[in-house]
């Protein structure tokens, strides 16, 4: 149903810091790259957007965050690797567009600096899930399946809390109910091998308080669907805003 390619971008910020969430960042280049796809962009009623960027990756996930009150500005100036979520069907036109991109040096204006980048490759990933998966979790906005609100939101990544949208978007809803929660919770369990923590990021005008970490989960019934619900994470994301480049999660 979804595809997950690796784009790996050279770029430059010409300001010298950013002082913004770089998950914009992806979302511009992604869309200069390959304006036709700003339509997942846009909000639709009843449905989740099946499509997900992440922040720029370099050995890390490269964002801005505060420390003790203090943002902490990040450079943007080397090789990128942004990992990309799409509907399966625009795979085909994806590739072609991209393939006849690389090389283009691209650049734009991004709040007040010149933004500077240039495709260099881009591959689509395959995932091998096993009995127990460990997911590195980037700045993550998890939601509470009931309450849809940015002022009910979840800071502990139980098996319901991470996979609920995923599941959503596998069965093309907008909500889940208590019985398909119960059923997320049947399929994988949290390990006590979990390191978590909650940071402030800017984003824009606002300070967000987000979830990092890693966590370690076990999965009760490896079977297909439950592969296919941790692939739709990798993929697409979880929790709100991915396709800002919120809820980005890798296999670590």
């Amino acid at each position: 149903m979804f595809s997950s390619y690796t784009l790996t971008v050279k770029m430059k910020y010409e300001r010298g810091k950013y002082n913004n969430f770089t998950g914009k960042i992806s979302k511009i280049v992604l869309l200069t790259e390959f304006p036709e796809l700003e339509i997942l962009f846009k909000p639709a009623k009843g449905f989740f957007k099946p499509i997900h960027v992440s922040p720029p990756i370099n050995k890390d996930v490269i964002y801005p965050f505060y420390e003790r009150g203090v943002l902490r500005e990040v450079s943007l100036d080397g090789e990128y690797k942004i990992k990309i979520g799409i509907p399966d069907e625009l795979s085909k036109g994806f590739e072609e567009k991209i393939k006849n991109d690389i090389g283009v040096r691209t650049r734009i204006k991004v709040e007040g600096a010149i933004l500077e980048f240039t495709l260099e490759n881009f591959e689509k990933n395959e995932f091998k899930i096993g009995d127990r998966i460990k997911l590195c979790f980037s700045p993550t906005l998890l939601s509470n399946p009931f309450i849809i609100n940015r002022d009910y939101r979840k800071f502990l990544p139980s098996p319901s809390a991470v996979f609920w949208i995923p599941y959503a978007l596998l069965k093309n809803k907008n909500s889940v109910t208590p019985q398909e929660i119960a059923d997320i919770e049947g399929r994988i369990t949290e390990t006590w091998k979990s390191r978590i923590k909650t940071i402030w990021i800017p984003y824009d005008t606002r300070k967000e308080p987000v979830m990092i970490g890693k966590v370690e989960y076990k999965l009760l019934r490896n079977d297909e669907e439950t592969r296919k619900l941790v692939e739709t994470a990798l993929t697409l994301g979880v929790g709100s805003s991915r396709a800002s480049g919120f809820g980005h999660v890798e296999l670590c």
